[in-house]
Parts: structure tokens; sequence; C-alpha cells
């Protein structure tokens, strides 16, 4: 009976002792543990931060855009303004025209007007001179009155005045050519030549209106 309790009293005396040398013959058990939690504190390689913004990028990238073609554009098709008032907004359009080719030839029969064809072309500013006759007859007596005989006989050309009006432009033709020196006229310069100032005549306009030029040609029909 000594001897059993003897023996139990030693084994708990060398407990102890036993545990710490198991823990110091097998240190890789704590550290197969904290491996797991250092692994995953380790920051990410540099080859995996590329990896990964360059499949952000391709992702945040937005698709690529269709452009659509094919279509023509119609330069015959008319737009009507304020189609819910058709009738007025045309009316408003023709007496604003009529506004400016009025205070146009005011301009132009003025017996004192400062900057007079200067002043004519800002009136005809907004009109069309190939679809408006009338227009295109005051632009171009301004551009011959100015001494400026290409830009009129090219714009005369592309607008075609009706017959009742060529007579008049011919005179005005034949009046802006003899006041221009002879190395201004068009026909008298050489390619890439630069033509000499031109004369301008800022007389005012004593010709017959557009409206007695056209009513005289309806009539001789």
């Amino acid at each position: 009976m000594r001897f059993a309790c003897l023996f139990v009293a030693c084994a708990i005396s060398f407990a102890p002792v036993a545990v710490r040398a198991a823990g110091t013959a097998n240190p890789s058990a704590k550290t197969a543990k904290s491996a797991p939690k250092k692994a995953a504190k380790k920051k990410p390689s540099a080859e995996k931060t590329t990896g990964a913004t360059k499949a952000a990028n391709r992702t945040l990238r937005p698709g690529a855009l269709t452009v659509a073609v094919g279509h023509e554009i119609n330069e015959d098709a008319k737009v009507t303004p304020f189609p819910s008032f058709a009738g007025h907004a045309q009316k408003a359009l023709a007496q604003n025209r009529r506004d400016q080719l009025v205070d146009a030839e005011q301009a132009a029969r003025a017996a004192r007007q400062p900057d007079r064809w200067m002043t004519v072309l800002f009136h005809l500013r907004e009109l069309d001179s190939r679809n408006d006759p009338e227009a295109c007859f005051w632009r171009t007596v301004a551009y011959y009155r100015l001494g400026e005989l290409a830009r009129a006989r090219t714009l005369r050309a592309s607008c075609e005045p009706p017959p009742g009006v060529q007579a008049t432009l011919d005179t005005e033709d034949a009046m802006s050519t003899t006041l221009q020196p002879v190395a201004a006229l068009p026909e008298m310069l050489a390619a890439g030549e630069k033509p000499p100032a031109p004369v301008a005549n800022q007389d005012p306009y004593g010709g017959p209106a557009f409206a007695a030029m056209m009513a005289t040609a309806q009539a001789a029909k």
C-alpha cells in the first residue's frame, strides 16, 4: 500500500516535466497552428495586384459605340416653323423678309447714308440670294457699287435674276467697270496675282424698283 502511494506521488511530480519536454521536442505544433493566420495577413504579390487591376479595367470599360451610317440628308426637305400656327408663322416670316428688303432699298436710295452699300448688305444678311430674286438683286448691286466685280458677277450667275432685271444689272456692271483701274478687272488678273483695292461708288441708287422691273417683264410676255 505504501509503495502504491509512493508511485502515485512520483507520477504526479514528474508530469509537468514531461509536458514541458514534449513541448520543447515538438515546436512545429504551435508554428503550424499560427501559420494560417500569418498567411492570411500576407500582402498579395505585384503580379496578382496587376492582374486584378486589369480585370477591373476590362470590367469597367464601356462597350464599343455603334454609329449608324447610311442616312442621307434630304436637302429638299421643308421644315414648317411652329406647325401648330403654320399660317401665322409664314405670315410673320414674309413680313420680316419684306421689312428687310424695304430697309435695304431705303439705304440704297437715301440721299445721305454712311457706308451705304455695307448697310444694304447688313439688311440682307438673313436672306438667301439663291431662293430670293429680290435679295439677289440688291446684294448684286451692292457688290457692283463696292467695286467687287468678280464677286458681283459670281453672285449674279449663281442666283440667275429674272430677265427683266438683267438690263439694270448690265448697267451696274458697266458703271463699276469704268471706275476700276485696268489692273483690278477680273479678266486682267493673272493667276495668283493680288488685285488692287477696288474703287467704290457711294452714290445712291437711282434705277427702277425691283417690283417695277418684274411688272414690266410680265407685261412684255
